[in-house]
């Protein structure tokens, strides 16, 4: 089968998932995660596919590879769009390619084409989540301080039972927002910290990128553990237990109130991140239109335009400063 012989040759460790296609609804739940915005979706919207098979890396990549219709012995292959994800719309999509039958040479094509498109796309969904999770918790935050007070006496002591039911929503809310970044979280601050001695100095906000990395990564192993000890105990409970519902609602208030802290600081300290791929970006988009000009200037040299110019050039130069030819000759004809 080519799909697996083409994992086989990708970079890492890959798992096939093959389906069948008996009718054109088969293939609809796949093609909304389609993460492309040509050829692929064009031939997910229009013809009946046979069969796909989903490739998935040992970091979490998809890929999808389909028969390319009305062509024999093409595939499509495309980027499924990340899961626990919504800003990819945000994102320029890492648009699928198209790859002939024999696996090493597609495998070299979706190496070296797709997959970069493909992690730089998903590393700025993530981002562009980042900005959205940082955002959406100051509002909750501002929701709380401007009722909690009303919740309180002159001494802030809490009124009533109301105090601790807004304060459970709080939690809940920022546990919420932080909980995606449990799984992806760590490889936002490993890129982050391979590229911070990348950055223009200035960029480097007098050394707070660093200290905010060293606490967005101790947030992260906090909340992780949080999340282990709730594990543990939902996963003690028989579901069959007539309190085993109360039982789970307790431990996910628990889980929420100790994860506060781990949410408030990843919240506090998220847009560190931002700033970061925004001075990445500013960085690549640099390097880029120097390699540009580079390529430019290598270019002009090559051409044929150029190499006669720099033939007239050089006899030009040869004649102004030929031997024979004295000073006032050279008055005298330019007159």
């Amino acid at each position: 089968m080519f799909a697996e012989g083409l994992a086989a040759r990708l970079p890492g460790s890959w798992a096939v998932v093959a389906q069948e296609h008996a009718a054109h609804s088969d293939q609809f739940p796949l093609a909304e995660r389609i993460w492309d915005l040509g050829h692929v979706n064009w031939a997910f919207d229009q013809f009946v596919l046979p069969r796909d098979a989903v490739l998935t890396s040992d970091t979490s990549c998809e890929l999808v590879v389909v028969d390319r219709p009305r062509r024999k012995r093409e595939f499509l292959v495309a980027a499924l769009q990340p899961s626990g994800s919504d800003v990819t719309d945000r994102v320029k999509a890492p648009d699928g390619i198209v790859v002939d039958a024999d696996p090493a040479r597609a495998a070299s094509a979706v190496a070296n084409r797709l997959l970069p498109r493909y992690e730089q796309a998903v590393h700025e969904a993530r981002i562009e989540q980042v900005a959205m999770a940082v955002a959406a918790s100051e509002r909750v935050l501002a929701e709380w301080d401007a009722i909690s007070d009303s919740l309180c006496d002159a001494d802030h002591w809490p009124l009533d039972e109301r105090y601790g039911l807004r304060q459970q929503q709080r939690d809940a809310e920022m546990w919420a927002l932080f909980a995606p970044f449990l799984d992806h979280g760590p490889a936002l601050v490993a890129h982050a910290e391979e590229t911070l001695p990348f950055l223009d100095p200035e960029d480097r906000a007098d050394g707070r990128w660093p200290y905010r990395l060293r606490v967005l990564r101790e947030a992260l192993e906090g909340g992780a553990r949080v999340q282990a000890d709730f594990e543990d105990v939902t996963g003690a409970l028989l579901p069959d237990h007539p309190r085993a519902e109360a039982a789970f609602a307790k431990a996910v208030v628990e889980r929420n109130a100790e994860g506060w802290h781990y949410s408030l600081t990843w919240m506090e300290s998220g847009g560190a991140l931002v700033e970061m791929a925004r001075a990445e970006r500013g960085l690549r988009g640099r390097l880029d239109g120097s390699q540009q000009s580079a390529q430019v200037q290598a270019a002009r040299a090559r051409s044929p335009h150029a190499i006669r110019q720099s033939v007239v050039t050089t006899a030009v130069s040869a004649a102004a400063t030929a031997p024979g030819l004295l000073s006032h000759d050279r008055v005298r004809r330019s007159r």
